[in-house]
């Protein structure tokens, strides 16, 4: 995020400037001094690991490019499962950061609920 745009002698960067405060401002407004508050309210935080999980498909497991059609679509070649991409990449993390992921994962299987196994706070609970 805070990359140079400078360029090189050859092909020189545009709006130097305008990055310039970006980044000025992106550093000074301290990510570390949230995830250390973050970990305080919490308790503890998990570090996940995000590669790939816009292109792996939380049902079966399979990679690929094609699993993403457009932006905002996911839909793995493999099991035919379709969700929203973003959706689709949190369900992924919930179960990269060690919580039981369902085996159906909504109401009526379409892909629209990461509740977990035995939620909290359940009322039939004894």
């Amino acid at each position: 995020m805070t990359a140079s745009a400078k360029g090189t002698v050859g092909k020189p960067g545009t709006q130097v400037k305008q990055k310039s405060g970006l980044n000025r401002a992106i550093l000074a407004s301290g990510w570390d001094g949230l995830e250390l508050k973050l970990a305080y309210k919490a308790g503890a935080l998990l570090n996940v690991d995000a590669a790939y999980t816009s292109q792996t498909c939380s049902r079966c497991g399979h990679v690929s490019k094609a699993n993403r059609p457009s932006q905002a679509v996911f839909a793995c070649g493999t099991c035919g499962f379709r969700a929203n991409a973003d959706h689709n990449a949190a369900i992924k993390h919930f179960g990269a950061g060690g919580r039981p992921a369902r085996a159906r994962f909504g109401p009526r299987d379409r892909g629209c609920c990461t509740a977990r196994d035995d939620p909290v706070g359940d009322p039939n609970d004894p």
